[in-house]
């Protein structure tokens, strides 16, 4: 079957609801490897919105200095270990996006190609989906610990979903919930459909995003929103 197009998803946010695990994790292994507290968590407001890029801005900012591979060996690893006993300890933080498991399943034999690309590291975010009961072990896939920018993620993911990172017979759109995933699709020349509800809503639609929906029960707008997003491929 000729693909439609790839759809590429990210996780926090857009397919779980698990951004206050992550962003309350990610707080505190900084502070158990670094002794840094009150780290800001909009990561829009950093300049690189992945785990890596994140931590890398920390360091330099909070400690006064270059970052260095034991940093993020340490800090990753503290961050995996809080993510996994947080999903075994916690009963709520775990669940999908309404209608997230169905859309994925859904997408293929709709004739669209799927992929997911995150700006945390892998095991997390694995573990995130773990514990929301989806399952993407025949998905392209693609983490920080492939790359250090957003955009590069989503590149990797593209790579490996249909060998290629831009083709102008292949419509690409990313679905996100941040701003800087609008920002990263608008870069990389890709479609964007927001997903999100309240103020990280307003924020997508202050950034330009044509299309937000707070999530995916309504299946047919979904997809109508993938075939408007292909138009906006720049």
């Amino acid at each position: 079957m000729t693909t439609r197009g790839v759809v590429i998803f990210d996780i926090d946010g857009t397919l779980t609801r698990t951004n206050r695990v992550d962003e309350e994790c990610y707080a505190q292994a900084v502070h158990d490897v670094l002794g840094v507290s009150g780290i800001s968590t909009d990561w829009g407001s950093y300049r690189y919105s992945s785990d890596n890029g994140i931590l890398h801005e920390i360091i330099e900012t909070h400690c006064k200095r270059a970052p260095t591979g034991r940093d993020f060996r340490a800090v990753r690893s503290r961050f995996i270990e809080l993510v996994s006993v947080r999903s075994r300890s916690d009963s709520e933080g775990w669940e999908e996006v309404a209608g997230a498991r169905e859309i994925l399943r859904e997408l293929p034999s709709m004739g669209w190609t799927i992929a997911v690309a995150t700006g945390g590291w892998g095991p997390s975010a694995l573990r995130k989906l773990e514990r929301a009961d989806f399952s993407i072990s025949t998905t392209a896939f693609a983490c920080a610990d492939h790359a250090f920018a957003r955009l590069d993620i989503i590149r990797w993911a593209l790579r490996a979903a249909v060998g290629v990172v831009k083709s102008s017979t292949i419509p690409v759109v990313y679905v996100g919930d941040g701003v800087w995933d609008f920002h990263a699709a608008r870069a990389g020349g890709y479609g964007f459909v927001g997903i999100g509800h309240g103020e990280r809503a307003s924020r997508l639609v202050e950034a330009g995003s044509q299309v937000v929906m707070s999530d995916y029960l309504d299946r047919s707008r979904f997809e109508h929103a993938l075939i408007s997003a292909c138009s906006q491929n720049f």
